[in-house]
């Protein structure tokens, strides 16, 4: 064991070393406010595009919504967050700005069909929350619609439509339900005003 001064010395190059790590951490640990974004928005429709299709089987069996964030990691890969499970017609989401992750888009599908619910457009609290929390969205339908909400233009886009996705089994097309390619909130919040069309 070491005794008297021989003690102190160690006990010193202990504490010289951990100072040099901590300082060496924090030289290196990339925080959220030096990341910079390197994919485009079109790499990032389509990740959406194939994770939302790949969780729709779930949301339709289940008959609930499912969410999830779209991410850049410190690599320049897009990855996602867990899947979360909502409800049968709300999703909270999970957000996050981690350092080494910068959160790109929400995405979330709209569950299963169901005849009483405007499901084949975003709400207008899909549009509302993404904007409030400025980035895009991304809406899979039961009837295998995808859009973008476009946080910037406060507008929803159809990306693809009926069919481009997975399909709920039980979906039926409602003829006399015209679905325009976009939507302000305004257009939105009209559309959620009127009578439930009986198909």
């Amino acid at each position: 064991m070491f005794e008297g001064p021989r003690m102190k010395l160690v006990y010193a190059a202990i504490a010289i070393l951990w100072v040099a790590i901590v300082v060496h951490l924090a030289s290196t640990r990339k925080g959220p406010e030096d990341f910079v974004v390197t994919v485009s928005q079109s790499q990032v429709q389509a990740f959406a595009r194939e994770r939302l299709g790949a969780m729709q089987a779930r949301s339709f069996a289940e008959r609930l919504e499912l969410c999830a964030i779209i991410f850049e990691d410190s690599e320049g890969k897009l990855q996602s967050s867990e899947v979360r499970p909502g409800d049968e017609a709300t999703c909270d989401l999970e957000y996050f700005d981690a350092p080494g992750m910068a959160p790109l888009a929400s995405i979330h599908t709209h569950g299963a069909f169901d005849e009483d619910y405007d499901s084949e457009v975003p709400s207008v609290i899909d549009l509302e929350g993404d904007v409030a929390d400025q980035m895009d969205g991304y809406v899979a339908t039961p009837g295998g619609r995808l859009w973008r909400v476009d946080w910037e233009r406060e507008r929803v886009v159809l990306v693809c439509g009926a069919g481009c996705l997975a399909q709920d089994p039980a979906y039926r097309a409602c003829p006399d339900d015209t679905v325009a390619a976009s939507y302000s909130g305004a257009e939105l919040a009209a559309r959620s005003r009127r009578p439930v069309l009986e198909c």
